[in-house]
């Protein structure tokens, strides 16, 4: 079921970014169609699980269009389901330099935002993670997900110090120790 989720939201980012591709000034002259036909390839691409070919198409719109936030977020999307596949630590660096790159050119894009803290929450950076959703819910306090962000954001107090240590998350590892002990006691 997560899963399903995770595959949901994908295609509505995609939307999304489509929807914005359609939108932009730029579409009207021959480089603006395209770039809005490399990232209509890239989305058909990223559709089809054809990763590399979707980075491919991005980066080729970004060579047009470098200040695109919204590419920059598909091309981040691409490099998650890449790495995602193969667990190449590189892919993951790309994946957050994309967002980061979104985020920067359009600080109020929500969605490249949610991608970016997301990234981070995964990896165990949550500190960095809960920054990014606190952004979010700022931008948007109706936010759809508000609720399950502002539990991500509290789960900040416990599980940060442990990971910034360098270690996992010693907070949720001594707690199931405890329930374990718990268990076996009772």
């Amino acid at each position: 079921m997560k899963h399903l989720r995770k595959i949901l939201a994908c295609f509505i980012v995609l939307a999304l970014a489509l929807a914005a591709c359609e939108g932009d000034d730029e579409s009207s002259d021959s480089s603006g169609k395209e770039t809005a036909n490399s990232v209509e390839e890239g989305m058909q691409a990223f559709k089809a699980g054809r990763y590399d070919e979707a980075i491919s198409s991005y980066n080729g719109a970004l060579e047009k269009q470098p200040k695109a936030a919204h590419i920059h977020n598909l091309l981040g999307m691409a490099y998650r389901f890449k790495y995602n596949k193969n667990k190449d630590q590189e892919l993951k660096e790309k994946e957050i330099e994309a967002f980061k790159k979104a985020v920067e050119l359009e600080p109020s894009f929500v969605v490249a935002i949610v991608n970016l803290g997301s990234t981070y929450y995964y990896m165990g950076k949550k500190k960095e993670a809960a920054k990014q959703f606190e952004r979010v819910l700022e931008l948007t306090p109706n936010h759809p997900d508000a609720e399950r962000l502002k539990k991500m954001i509290a789960e900040v107090g416990t599980a940060e110090p442990a990971a910034e240590a360098g270690g996992e998350n010693k907070g949720e590892v001594e707690g199931e120790a405890e329930e374990k002990a718990r268990g076996k006691t009772d």
